[in-house]
C-alpha cells in the first residue's frame, strides 16, 4: 500500500506546485491540468482496486476477510473501490 501513497502524493504535489490562477478564466491551463489529475488519480484507484484483489486472494480464514474488509471500508471512500468491496460481501 505504501508505493500508493506515495504516488498519491507525488499526483497532489505535481497539481498543487502548478500554483494556477482560478480567478483568470481565460487562461484554461487549470482545466487540462484538472482532466490529467482526474486521469491520474483514475489510475491509481484501479491501482488500488488490484491492490485490494489481492490482500482477498491471500485469505487464510474468515474472521481474517472481515477484518480485511473493514479496514478497507474506512479508508476507501471511491465509490468504485465501495462498490468492488460490497461486491465481496456478497
Amino acid at each position: 500500500m505504501e508505493p500508493l501513497v506515495e504516488e498519491f502524493s507525488a499526483i497532489k504535489g505535481d497539481f498543487r506546485a502548478k500554483n494556477h490562477s482560478l480567478l483568470d478564466y481565460t487562461n484554461n491551463t487549470f482545466d487540462r491540468d484538472y482532466v490529467e489529475f482526474n486521469v491520474r488519480i483514475s489510475n491509481l484507484e484501479e491501482g488500488m482496486q488490484v491492490f485490494v484483489d489481492r490482500s482477498f486472494e491471500n485469505i487464510s480464514s474468515i474472521r481474517h476477510s472481515l477484518d480485511l474488509l473493514d479496514r478497507f471500508q474506512s479508508i476507501l471512500q471511491s465509490e468504485s473501490l465501495k462498490s468492488e468491496l460490497d461486491s465481496k460481501l456478497g
